[in-house]
């Protein structure tokens, strides 16, 4: 009885270790299909020169700036004082993140350290960085909370006070959504809730133009101020949106009368770019150009099945470059802009799922966007497709947009990292030409 008992137990123990392999195997196999791209779909850097045809295409455009953007929240602010604790940073969010997975890199961490935006200091290393890697001008989120300006201080006390501030141009995005608690809470029914905190400043007419007129007022008159054709320029993140508050005459009014301010003040007028979500009627509102602020996030939605749990970079990146951009130019009834992006792995801004589900579903698992495969290579790749594109449609203004100089907490950045070191820098300079790059160090 004993031997037969002890075989029966060695059986289960065959069965189960079996059975514990063919489950490995297949969750390997699901993650590993994840981060592949398959032979079917067109990938940077593989098919780059394929897709493109003419080689000559890839040279930098003539006259071409190259505009990143700035997400302001990597320094103490009144904002988060009141909404956390004082002293309170979105470094606290990267520095505890923790990875969902088997190779997922995280936390991801600055290579400089946990620098303090506020601060001019910070922005002299910063700026140095830009004009060594070919960045032209940064696009600071700029925001406007309970009738004030709210994380300004990395501009205003930072940038704008760095002694090497006119290395670098900069421009606003007037970022036209509420702002939420940026970590979730998890609720006792077991969903995750992101609380609002203040309502965006396209509430009423008279706040869109109060907190617009004090970029005018406030901004314009900077020497280092980014204008195209003469003209300063201001992005707005949700055009979508402010047509739906403001309606479309609102919109055409409060766009007239900014113009009108700009003008008074000695300047050529505004430029106004949409950045995010456009409305539909860009051209009859008074935008000049229009774009995007970080595609790949939607983008691998919109192209990449939700079965693939973790989309690859370079596969999405191809998605924008010769699917999106050529849309955006025969639909947006104004020059269509080409956005890149770093990347996008944004956990540690959310809870991490209880469970992996058997059957692969991204909406489900991992619930956020995580991308694999991003690298340098697939990047410099990326940022050359723009200059294609550019190249293809010389009526297109001569620039290209990044998301994101800084975004930790999204996963979409340039700066010097954990990963790469000065990697995405170093290749956004190889493909604008540059031969002094962020090699050197101490002189």
């Amino acid at each position: 009885n004993f031997t037969l008992k002890l075989k029966k137990m060695n059986t289960l123990k065959q069965f189960c270790a079996r059975l514990f392999c063919a489950a490995s195997l297949s969750l390997y196999a699901a993650t590993a299909l994840s981060a592949q791209p398959q032979e079917h779909q067109q990938s940077l850097p593989r098919d780059l020169e394929a897709i493109v045809g003419d080689p000559s295409l890839l040279r930098k455009p003539e006259g071409l700036e190259v505009a990143a953007y700035v997400f302001p929240n990597y320094h103490a602010s009144a904002l988060h004082n009141k909404l956390y604790s004082p002293g309170w940073t979105e470094y606290n969010l990267i520095r505890s993140a923790r990875p969902w997975f088997e190779g997922h890199q995280q936390p991801r961490t600055p290579l400089l350290g946990e620098l303090d935006e506020s601060l001019p200091s910070t922005w002299e290393v910063y700026n140095k960085l830009c004009k060594n890697s070919g960045i032209d001008v940064l696009i600071w989120d700029w925001y406007w909370y309970d009738g004030k300006p709210c994380l300004h201080e990395a501009l205003e006390e930072g940038f704008l006070e760095a002694k090497n501030t006119n290395d670098v141009k900069f421009a606003c995005m007037w970022t036209n959504h509420p702002w939420y608690i940026l970590y979730p809470t998890k609720q006792t029914d077991g969903s995750n809730a992101y609380p609002p905190s203040f309502d965006a400043p396209d509430f009423s007419y008279e706040e869109a133009f109060r907190s617009l007129s004090y970029i005018v007022t406030r901004y314009f008159n900077q020497p280092n101020y980014w204008k195209i054709d003469g003209k300063p320029v201001i992005c707005i993140w949700d055009a979508r949106r402010l047509e739906q508050k403001l309606g479309l005459e609102g919109v055409q009014k409060l766009f007239t009368e900014l113009r009108g301010l700009a003008v008074k003040l000695g300047h050529a007028g505004i430029h106004f770019h949409i950045t995010g979500f456009t409305s539909g009627h860009n051209k009859e509102a008074g935008y000049d150009t229009s774009g995007s602020y970080n595609p790949l996030d939607w983008i691998a939605g919109r192209y990449q099945s939700k079965e693939i749990e973790l989309p690859d970079y370079g596969v999405a990146a191809a998605d924008v470059a010769f699917k999106v951009w050529d849309e955006g130019y025969e639909t947006h009834q104004v020059p269509y802009v080409p956005a890149v992006g770093a990347g996008w792995d944004s956990p540690p801004r959310y809870i991490a799922p209880a469970n992996r589900p058997a059957t692969p579903d991204r909406t489900k698992w991992p619930g956020c966007t995580i991308f694999v495969n991003e690298s340098p290579a697939a990047f410099k790749a990326f940022v050359q497709a723009s200059f294609a594109y550019l190249n293809r449609h010389p009526d297109v203004p001569r620039f290209v947009t990044i998301a994101c100089f800084n975004e930790w907490s999204e996963g979409h950045y340039l700066l010097p990292d954990n990963r790469f070191g000065y990697g995405m820098l170093n290749a956004l300079g190889e493909a604008v030409g540059l031969q002094k790059l962020n090699q050197r160090r101490g002189k």
